[in-house]
C-alpha cells in the first residue's frame, strides 16, 4: 500500500467516524485506485449494517438503583477487608512488642541488673498512661481521614 493510499484511507475513516465534517480526500485517487475504492465500499457496507453513532442507552430506575446498591455493597466489603487487615496487623504487633519487652526484662534478670528492671517498670508505669490518649487521638484522625463522605 502506497503512502497516498494510506493517507486517503485514513481520511476516509476519519470521515466515517465523524471526525471530519466533509469528504476531503482525493476523490480522483479514490476512484482510480482499486484498493481505495474497495476500502470505501467496505465502509459503506459497514454503515448499512451498523450505525455510525453508538446507540443511546437508557437505563431504567431499577437498573440504576441496583447498580448503586452494588457499588455501596462493594464499598462496604472493601472497608471490612481493610478493617480485618488492620486488626491482623494490630494482633501481630501486640505479641511482637510483648516478646521484645519480655526479652529485655529477661536479659536484665539474666545479667543481674535488678535496679534497671525496676527502672524499666517505673518508666512503663509513667509513660503508658500518656501513650493511650495519644494513640486514641491518632486513631480518631486516621478514621476521619479515611472517610470520603465525611459522615
Amino acid at each position: 500500500m502506497s503512502s497516498k493510499c494510506r493517507h486517503t484511507q485514513l481520511q476516509m475513516m476519519d470521515w466515517f467516524y465523524d471526525e471530519q465534517e466533509q469528504q476531503n480526500w482525493d476523490m480522483d485517487h479514490a476512484q482510480q485506485c482499486r484498493e481505495c475504492r474497495n476500502y470505501y465500499q467496505q465502509l459503506l457496507k459497514t454503515e448499512k449494517n451498523l450505525p455510525r453513532r453508538p446507540l443511546e442507552f437508557e437505563a431504567s430506575e431499577d437498573f440504576i438503583r441496583s447498580l448503586e446498591d452494588h457499588v455501596r455493597r462493594e464499598g462496604v466489603r472493601s472497608q471490612e477487608q481493610k478493617e480485618k487487615g488492620r486488626i491482623f496487623k494490630e494482633l501481630g504487633a501486640f505479641p511482637a512488642a510483648a516478646i521484645i519487652l519480655l526479652t529485655l526484662m529477661g536479659s536484665l534478670f539474666y545479667n543481674d541488673i535488678g535496679p534497671s528492671f525496676i527502672q524499666v517498670q517505673l518508666a512503663g508505669l509513667f509513660l503508658f498512661p500518656f501513650l493511650i490518649p495519644i494513640l486514641g487521638i491518632v486513631e480518631k484522625r486516621r478514621r476521619q481521614g479515611s472517610d470520603p463522605y465525611g459522615s
